[in-house]
C-alpha cells in the first residue's frame, strides 16, 4: 500500500463483483475509506469484509443505481457512514441481449440507458453536492471503447457510454472551478464480469485478436488506472478520457 488515496472517502457502484469490485478494494489497499453500492448484499458484504482488512471504513450500501430515489439515499448514507465524500466512481453496468437496432426489444433499451447512463447521471447528481461541500474531488465514471467505436448489434451499451462520456465532459466543465475533476475510464475486453457472457469460446478468440497486446485486460489494471484518476497524481486532467484497451482504438 502507498497510501496515495489516504484519508480519501471514496463510494464505488457495481462495488459487488467485476471491475466495481476491484477498485473498490484498489481504493482500500490506497487508503481510501470506501462505500461500496450494488444490487446485492451479499456480495457488497463480501467485498467490505475484504476491503476492511486494509485497515479501512468499509461501508457496503445496497442500491440499485436506476432508481434516483435509491440512488440519493445511497449517496446520502455513505456520506454519514464515511464522514463526507471525496471520490465517485461509477462502474455499475449492464449489456442486455444483443439485436440489430430495428430487432431490439424496447425493454433492453430501457433497462440499459437506465443502468448505465441514467444510473452514471443520478450518481454523479447526488454526489456533486458532497465533492463540493468536501472543498473538492473527483469523479471516474467507466465507459467503454464501445463508447467510441460502435459494436454491431449493441446500439444500446454503445449509446450508454458515449452518453456517459459527455455526460463527464460537461461535469469537468461546469465544476473545475469548485475543485471538482471529472473523467472517463474506458477499458477494452477486460476479463471479468461481463466477459463471463460472451457466447463462444471462438468469440472470445475473436475479440482477444482485436487487442493489438494478444490479450484481455484484467480488472486490477483497470482498478489501478482508477487509483490514478482519483489521486493528486491526476490533478490537472479532468474532462478526459483515459483508455486501457490494450491498444483496441489506437
Amino acid at each position: 500500500m502507498s497510501d496515495r488515496l489516504a484519508g480519501r472517502r471514496v463510494v464505488v457502484t457495481g462495488a459487488g463483483r467485476g471491475l466495481g469490485r476491484a477498485i473498490a478494494l484498489a481504493a482500500a489497499r490506497e487508503g481510501a475509506a470506501v462505500g461500496l453500492v450494488g444490487r446485492t448484499p451479499r456480495t457488497l458484504e463480501e467485498a467490505a469484509a475484504e476491503a476492511s482488512e486494509q485497515g479501512v471504513r468499509a461501508l457496503p450500501v445496497p442500491a440499485d443505481v436506476s432508481d434516483p430515489a435509491a440512488v440519493e439515499r445511497a449517496l446520502a448514507a455513505a456520506a454519514e457512514g464515511l464522514g463526507g465524500l471525496d471520490g465517485l466512481v461509477t462502474a455499475a453496468a449492464v449489456d442486455c441481449v444483443q439485436a440489430p437496432t430495428g430487432e431490439m426489444e424496447l425493454s433492453e433499451w430501457d433497462t440499459t440507458i437506465a443502468v448505465n447512463l441514467s444510473g452514471a447521471f443520478y450518481c454523479c447528481r447526488f454526489a456533486l453536492p458532497q465533492l463540493v461541500e468536501a472543498g473538492g474531488g473527483a469523479i471516474v465514471n467507466i465507459t467503454s471503447v464501445a463508447g467510441e467505436r460502435a459494436w454491431p448489434e449493441d446500439v444500446a451499451y454503445n449509446a450508454s457510454k458515449a452518453g456517459v462520456e459527455m455526460l463527464t465532459r460537461t461535469i469537468a466543465v461546469e465544476y473545475a472551478a469548485r475543485g471538482v475533476r471529472a473523467n472517463c475510464l474506458a477499458p477494452g475486453v477486460i476479463d471479468a464480469g461481463m466477459t463471463d457472457e460472451l457466447p463462444s469460446a471462438e468469440e472470445r478468440e475473436r475479440l482477444r485478436g482485436q487487442h493489438p497486446m494478444g490479450r484481455f485486460g484484467v480488472a486490477d489494471e483497470v482498478a489501478e488506472a482508477a487509483v490514478w484518476l482519483l489521486s493528486d497524481a491526476a490533478s490537472f486532467t479532468t474532462g478526459a478520457t483515459l483508455r486501457v484497451d490494450g491498444g483496441f482504438l489506437a
